[in-house]
């Protein structure tokens, strides 16, 4: 019984992670940095809805590229837009290379969301801000 459960769970844990997400952290890009996250052999269908609030998602490439230069990962795409060619929905992206077009049901490595990464200035600057608070609450038992 006991090699049924862990083969079970092997298999389990293999399948979950045939599409496991990806981090690259602190990717800096035009002096803010990201943490970006990525899925290997993905169609871009199944994640549009994250990828389109990425900030390079503004229908120009330029901004692609600048993401796709700074991870400079290869095959990595940031899709940027989305369009019909030939009577294809098709998605425009870019990697560290290139810029190109793809079908959008076509598999590939798709970067599905970049957190920008908080500078270390407001963390220190909410230090004094709990300071003064300890002082007051110190001052109102007294």
């Amino acid at each position: 019984m006991r090699f049924v459960i862990t083969f079970v769970s092997l298999i389990f844990i293999v399948v979950l992670n045939v599409n496991a997400q990806t981090t690259l952290s602190s990717v800096d890009v035009n002096g803010q940095n990201y943490d970006i996250t990525y899925r290997s052999n993905v169609v871009f269908d199944d994640y549009e809805t994250t990828i389109d609030d990425a900030p390079w998602w503004n229908a120009s490439s330029s901004q692609a590229n600048d993401f796709a230069s700074a991870a400079n990962v290869n095959n990595l795409r940031f899709a940027y837009k989305t369009g019909t060619v030939f009577g294809t929905a098709a998605v425009y992206y870019a990697t560290s290379s290139t810029t190109d077009i793809a079908a959008q049901n076509a598999s590939a490595d798709y970067v599905i969301s970049a957190v920008a990464v908080p500078a270390p200035l407001p963390i220190l600057g909410i230090l004094p801000v709990v300071g003064f608070l300890k002082r007051m609450r110190k001052r109102q038992r007294a």
